[in-house]
């Protein structure tokens, strides 16, 4: 239980408040009893001082010892009775008693042994004219061992009935506060799976009036929400089928119009061979050099499409680092002569791994260098340069091209958006795919002396190789 909650300030409240105000009857209680208990007590010893004053006249009169003793023990047997001293008329002591071994500190009450005089004529032992005269005293002392124990015993008491009115309100309180809090909580969880995409849930309201009615109002709100989000899904998937079908007309349009090229020269080169009559040897090469070059046109169109519909999933693994980039730079050698690589790789860095699909990111570069060709001139040259820093493997791909439009800087990588004739726009959305399924970075700038300049920036593995 909090004290930032509802349920924790409410008990936290209550718990001082009614601890401070049984306390503070308690204590109050407690003196007021203490006190009047005292009082009683020393009214008690009073009372005894006074019964043996009065009984023993007569003895103190006749300086009778045995009535005397008699008296005395009898005093003594009562509680907290320690000793008890009979005084004469002069103040001489006529008979002490005590207990053994009692407590040196004591409390003491006297009372006065008086002589009634009666109307019976002159007597020995009473003073003339009917007056009362003072024969002696009689001295009690006595311990608090008794006042003690029935302190313990009331503050004991007290005690106990203070915790039991502090503690039955607390419960109380608590029950109370829980019988809020716990619809609130409720209230929050339904929320949070709310949050997380579950409208199925409904919230309870608990046994109060105000907490159902909330519950009740968020219920409908979920109840709105759910129906709402049924019909967006519903347009959802409406918009979703109809993209659908945008996308594979439009697929379906560029791939019947790149392949209708190349099968037209094709099925013009197979007439010209089926031609009656001798063909020239030259004229042959030729065609079948047609032949193979836009087959293999079709065949990389139809891979690009198929890679681009159906995307693989890189198969991570650590490739070294000095592997991949000759592998590259062999590959590069036999697309064309004009591609110029330069490597940066510093020798303490030989050891270094990426962790990539070796395959897949080698064809994404490869496209980028591909782009990069067509959109030079035949004699132009394309700079490949590969740096290698202690976090990063990077490419960078210069051409001699006329750059890329500042209204083509933004959409370069979209699917199906090319600049070329003959192009399909899906080299460069593949590469960017890749490159990201990679954790790596590609952008594209216009260098200021011409051209277009792509940077692929891939992570290296930290660990170096023992």
């Amino acid at each position: 239980m909090r004290l930032n909650s509802i349920q924790g300030r409410l008990t936290a409240i209550a718990f001082f408040f009614i601890i401070g105000t049984a306390v503070t009857m308690g204590v109050a209680g407690f003196r007021l009893t203490v006190n009047f208990e005292n009082e009683r007590f020393r009214d008690h010893f009073s009372l005894l001082a006074s019964y043996l004053a009065s009984n023993a006249e007569l003895g103190v009169l006749l300086g009778n010892q045995k009535i005397l003793e008699g008296l005395t023990e009898n005093m003594l047997a009562v509680s907290d009775v320690q000793a008890v001293k009979i005084l004469g008329k002069n103040g001489e002591v006529i008979l002490r008693r005590e207990h053994e071994n009692f407590p040196p500190e004591l409390d003491a009450i006297s009372a006065p042994v008086v002589s009634q005089a009666m109307e019976m004529g002159d007597s020995p032992f009473l003073a003339p004219g009917g007056q009362k005269e003072v024969v002696g005293q009689v001295v009690i002392s006595y311990s608090h061992t008794g006042l003690a124990q029935l302190k313990r015993l009331l503050a004991f008491r007290f005690l106990v009935v203070s915790l039991l009115l502090a503690v039955v309100p607390v419960v109380l309180y608590w029950m109370l506060s829980r019988a809020i809090s716990a619809p609130l909580l409720g209230l929050l969880a339904v929320a949070g799976q709310v949050s997380r995409g579950r409208m199925d849930v409904r919230a309870r309201g608990g046994s109060l009036h105000e907490t159902n009615t909330l519950a009740g109002a968020i219920n409908e709100m979920l109840d709105a929400l759910e129906a709402q989000r049924r019909k967006l899904d519903e347009a959802n998937a409406a918009m979703a089928r109809q993209q659908v079908l945008a996308e594979v007309g439009k697929f379906s349009m560029i791939v019947a119009h790149e392949i209708k090229n190349p099968l037209a020269i094709i099925k013009g080169s197979l007439d010209l061979l089926k031609k009656e009559g001798p063909v020239a040897p030259e004229l042959k090469e030729q065609m079948m050099g047609f032949l193979d070059g836009e087959i293999e046109r079709i065949n990389r169109l139809i891979e690009d499409f198929l890679l681009f519909a159906r995307p693989q999933n890189p198969a991570l693994r650590l490739v070294a680092i000095e592997d991949l980039v000759g592998d590259l730079a062999q590959r590069m050698r036999f697309m064309s002569g004009n591609i110029q690589v330069a490597m940066d790789i510093p020798c303490g860095q030989g050891g270094r791994e990426l962790r990539c699909d070796h395959g897949l990111l080698e064809r994404a570069l490869l496209n980028i260098v591909r782009n990069g060709l067509e959109a030079s001139r035949a004699e132009d040259a394309v700079q490949v340069a590969v740096t290698c820093t202690d976090r990063h493997l990077v490419f960078t791909v210069r051409d001699c091209g006329p750059g890329v439009l500042a209204e083509d800087l933004r959409r370069i990588f979209e699917p199906f958006y090319s600049t070329k004739a003959k192009g399909t726009g899906l080299g460069l959305a593949i590469a960017k795919d890749v490159v990201r399924a990679h954790g790596g970075t590609i952008s594209v700038v216009n260098p200021k002396d011409g051209g277009a300049c792509f940077t692929v920036s891939l992570p290296v593995e930290m660990e170096e190789r023992g």
